[in-house]
C-alpha cells in the first residue's frame, strides 16, 4: 500500500461515526414491534449488508406486507431521536487533524441522505475538515458506487487516494475509485484479512498510512 495520500475519501456510519450501537438497538426495537425475532450484535455484523433493503429482508421483514419506504421512515425518526447519543469514533478526531495538517484533502461519501448526513457532520463538529460532503439524493441507502464514481472523475486521475470504510461494499467503492481501501473492524460488518484492503481495528493505525 502506497504511504503516502492526497486524498481521504471517508465514510460517515460506522466510520467516522460509532453507530454501530445505536443501530442495533433500533433495529432490535423495528423487529421487536413486528413481531420478529430480535438479533443479537454478532449477527447483526455478519449479515449486515449493502443495500440495506437486502439486510432487512435477510432478519425477517416481510416487504410484500409493509414496504421498505415505510420501515425506513421508522428507522430515520428513531435514529433522529437518538443522534445525540452518538460520538464519533475514538480516534477520529486525532487522524482528521494529523490529515489536515498534512495537507491531506478530506472528503465523505455515504449512502446515507445528503441533508440529513450534512447536518450530522456539522451537529459533530467536523464540517471544516472535509472539502466535500457527499451522500445520496433519497433515504434509499442503495450503496454508493455511482457517487464515488462521479466523485474520483472530478478529483482526477492524478491524485493518489486513500478510502476508509467498514464494510465489504466499501472495499469495491474503493475499487471504482482506483483507491487504495482501509477497513475498520469494528463497524457495521465483520472483516477479516483481505488483499483487497488494509484492515485497522483502532483509528490510530491510520497514522502509520499517512
Amino acid at each position: 500500500m502506497t504511504a503516502k495520500y492526497s486524498i481521504i475519501v471517508w465514510d460517515w456510519n460506522g466510520t467516522l461515526l460509532d453507530d454501530v450501537a445505536i443501530n442495533l438497538h433500533i433495529v432490535n426495537t423495528l423487529l421487536h414491534t413486528r413481531g420478529i425475532p430480535t438479533i443479537s450484535p454478532e449477527r447483526y455484523k455478519q449479515v449486515f449488508r449493502m443495500p440495506i433493503r437486502d439486510f432487512y429482508h435477510d432478519i425477517g421483514f416481510d416487504m410484500t406486507k409493509e414496504p421498505f419506504e415505510v420501515i425506513a421512515r421508522e428507522y430515520n425518526r428513531l435514529y433522529t431521536a437518538h443522534f445525540d447519543t452518538i460520538s464519533l469514533t475514538e480516534g477520529v478526531h486525532d487522524v482528521l487533524c494529523h490529515a489536515r495538517d498534512k495537507g491531506i484533502d478530506q472528503y465523505i461519501l455515504s449512502a446515507s441522505e445528503k441533508t440529513s448526513l450534512a447536518y450530522q457532520v456539522n451537529q459533530k463538529g467536523i464540517s471544516p475538515f472535509f472539502q466535500a460532503i457527499v451522500g445520496n439524493d433519497d433515504f434509499s441507502v442503495i450503496g454508493k458506487i455511482d457517487k464515488a464514481r462521479l466523485l474520483a472523475k472530478e478529483l482526477g486521475d492524478t491524485k493518489n487516494i486513500l478510502f476508509i470504510g467498514d464494510l465489504h461494499h466499501d472495499a469495491e467503492v474503493a475499487s471504482a475509485m482506483g483507491a487504495d481501501c482501509v477497513l475498520y473492524a469494528n463497524g457495521h460488518q465483520t472483516t477479516r484479512k483481505d488483499p483487497r484492503y488494509h484492515l485497522i481495528y483502532h483509528m490510530s493505525e491510520i497514522l502509520n498510512l499517512l
